[in-house]
């Protein structure tokens, strides 16, 4: 008989435990669920699927414009399964909403694996808005394919954030995973090689204003990066410009 009760009890306790729960759920304000599950969905897409199941109301906020703008996509393939509807029908929301990763992503396909124009523009805008494999991967393409100072300039700002917060190195090692799984070739449109030979420093030969703390011209990590008053800008990036032609498999 204490048995019955306890179980009773216990039951009754989920049912009160469930519907406080529920109550609170729906006392909140839309904007701040779908902040709350946005917050959610920025850390982990599967976090997202698992919160969609757990009531309606926040199943209602997860289908919000800004939660598909700030999801994270890091557990989705770089290359879409062509045959997952539900799988295209989401990363489409993504790209409608100006998320980032997917902005980044399909620029990158586009403009490495299609040669379309069209990718330069989505990585530019990724890149205006913060994400980091877009700012080194527009701002390289910048640094290499024209010799005019305003997109110079505003290659290097985008390099520059990238420097300041000590994220070059593993930025770099991020975007070449992606890109080793594209298959594309150069035709001249992607990457200009008429300046490869042409440094970024006039004074390349001469020039003494980089060096590492090690005192070689390799950095091994983004703690060696250190960015010195008295410092050549210019040779720092044709340094970096190396990688990212071997990257681009330009000879």
């Amino acid at each position: 008989m204490r048995s019955i009760n306890k179980n009773m009890q216990r039951s009754t306790f989920k049912k009160k435990s469930g519907s406080s729960s529920s109550s609170t759920i729906k006392s909140l304000p839309k904007e701040l669920l779908v902040e709350i599950v946005a917050s959610v969905a920025s850390h982990s897409f599967i976090d997202l699927h698992n919160v969609k199941k757990s009531c309606k109301d926040l199943l209602e906020a997860a289908e919000d414009n800004y939660v598909y703008r700030r999801v994270s996509l890091d557990k989705l393939s770089f290359i879409p399964r062509s045959s997952n509807d539900k799988e295209l029908s989401f990363l489409k929301r993504c790209k409608e909403n100006q998320n980032t990763e997917s902005l980044y992503r399909e620029g990158l396909r586009e403009y490495l694996g299609n040669e379309n124009a069209e990718g330069l523009r989505l990585l530019d805008m990724a890149a205006k808005e913060g994400h980091k494999e877009a700012k080194y991967v527009y701002g390289m393409i910048l640094l290499c394919s024209s010799r005019q100072e305003k997109l110079i300039e505003l290659g290097l700002q985008h390099l520059r954030f990238l420097r300041e917060s000590k994220c070059v190195i593993k930025t770099r090692k991020n975007v070449e995973e992606f890109v080793r799984i594209i298959t594309w070739k150069n035709n001249g449109m992607v990457i200009s090689r008429l300046n490869k030979n042409l440094p970024l420093c006039p004074f390349k030969n001469t020039c003494k204003g980089w060096r590492v703390k090690k005192g070689r011209w390799t950095l091994h990590d983004d703690d060696d990066d250190d960015i010195v008053i008295d410092s050549c800008e210019y040779c720092r990036w044709d340094y970096e410009l190396k990688f990212f032609y071997r990257l681009m498999n330009i000879n």
